[in-house]
């Protein structure tokens, strides 16, 4: 059904022309589907891929993505042009990838391409196996991933993985700026703790006196 909806909405998507986010929402909003589909083809990639680092799931992702987009459509007269359309849209797909993880309980799966920097970031460290190819990384974090909260997940990849600044992932959550360091820090002990109990090797020894 939503793929129906959205496949009517991009039909006439291509028009490349450069205008702002904002003025393809307001005329959006008026009923103009092209302007609509211009939204759809310049965010899709980018909501897909961090939906599918909160649930670790790909596929999943691609059926949140297309929720969010039906629910911006319909809500296109709810945002507020003092955002950037990438954030309420942000918002919109976090907020959706939640839910679907408390309802469902999601056995989750690593997708996580390129991220083996990450360990590092979790351990504010190098690992000392020299195996850290990105299998390992995936396995490692399939592993971890799943004990931290969807809120603290969410707070984690929006803001250390893809770079939102803390007050857009503040905007994207609903939530304080103090309250999205809270959840990445909590996010970085838990993983930490995580990594050491499963995977002491990616972690260095403990230096002795």
């Amino acid at each position: 059904m939503l793929k129906g909806i959205l496949s009517v909405v991009t039909a006439n998507a291509g028009d490349s022309g450069p205008r702002d986010d904002r003025d393809l929402a307001r005329d959006a909003r008026g009923g103009d589907e092209r302007a609509f589909a211009l939204l759809v083809e310049r965010h899709s990639g980018g909501l897909h891929r961090a939906v599918a680092r909160i649930l670790c799931d790909e596929s999943e992702a691609w059926d949140v993505v297309q929720m969010a987009f039906l629910k911006a459509w319909q809500r296109l007269d709810r945002y507020d042009p003092r955002w950037s359309f990438a954030t309420w849209l942000y918002r919109i797909g976090t907020n959706v990838a939640i839910d679907l993880i408390r309802s469902r309980k999601s056995r989750l799966r690593a997708h996580q391409a390129g991220m083996e920097h990450r360990l590092r970031l979790v351990g504010d460290h190098e690992p000392t196996s020299d195996r850290t190819d990105q299998g390992d990384v995936n396995r490692v974090l399939e592993k971890v991933l799943p004990a931290l909260s969807p809120q603290q997940r969410a707070a984690f990849v929006l803001r250390e993985i893809e770079g939102l600044d803390t007050n857009e992932v503040a905007q994207v959550l609903g939530c304080t700026s103090t309250t999205v360091r809270n959840h990445i820090f909590q996010a970085r002990k838990v993983l930490r703790s995580e990594i050491e109990g499963q995977f002491p090797e990616y972690l260095p020894a403990v230096r002795r006196n």
